[in-house]
């Protein structure tokens, strides 16, 4: 029995050459060059929320204009609601959210300020009206009794009450009885039916009160 190896088949050997394999298509494409590839769908990064903090800025400075009270409330809250964000990592803009959150406190405290001056001065101009229409004020003119006249330089009307301001001058001796004086009155009489400041006004002092008798 002979010990022989059989003849290799006719045309190579059964493993395909290099330059068959490289003719296989590949299942994924290789990457163009020069094209970037699109991020993963986690690492989209959201927009900062800095529109917060922008109005609470905005609204606290228009306090000081236009909205009183109401642009220092908004811009409170809305300044501590950007601060948080902030914090969280929402928003970009801590330091917008937080200039609105002081901003509005102080205007808080100037419009609450503000207030109490006004009604002060409102309280203040009342009562200063009101004692010039008393007509006890009449007393307190320090003229001697007689007929006296005046061409005023200050008028107050409200409602049927009036009030006039001049030098006096006693028409008995047409001497000027003093710098200024005020004599309240009431009524059509005493006031006129006309308006603002009369050309003369004439009036009496019995027993160191005066009255108004006339107004033209």
């Amino acid at each position: 029995m002979s010990d022989t190896t059989p003849p290799p088949p006719p045309g190579g050997p059964l493993d395909p050459s290099p330059s068959d394999s490289a003719a296989v298509p590949s299942s994924v494409p290789p990457p163009t060059a020069g094209v970037p590839m699109p991020p993963p769908p986690s690492a989209v990064v959201a927009s900062p929320e800095n529109g917060v903090g922008t109005a609470s800025l905005i609204l606290a400075i228009l306090n000081f204009f236009c909205i009183p009270f109401i642009g220092a409330i908004l811009g409170i809250i809305l300044g501590r609601i950007g601060m948080k964000k902030a914090k969280e990592g929402r928003a970009t803009n801590g330091g917008v959210a937080k200039a609105g959150f002081w901003v509005g406190i102080a205007g808080l405290v100037y419009a609450v300020i503000g207030t109490v001056v006004a009604i002060f001065l409102v309280i203040a101009g009342v009562a200063v009206v009101s004692d010039s229409l008393d007509k006890a004020n009449n007393s307190k003119t320090g003229l001697a009794d007689g007929n006296y006249g005046m061409n005023p330089n200050t008028s107050l009307r409200i409602g049927d009450r009036c009030a006039f301001g001049g030098a006096p001058v006693n028409i008995e001796t047409n001497e000027t009885a003093g710098s200024s004086v005020t004599i309240a009155g009431e009524g059509t009489t005493e006031c006129g039916t006309g308006t603002g400041t009369p050309d003369v006004v004439l009036f009496t002092v019995i027993g160191g009160v005066a009255q108004i008798a006339q107004v033209g």
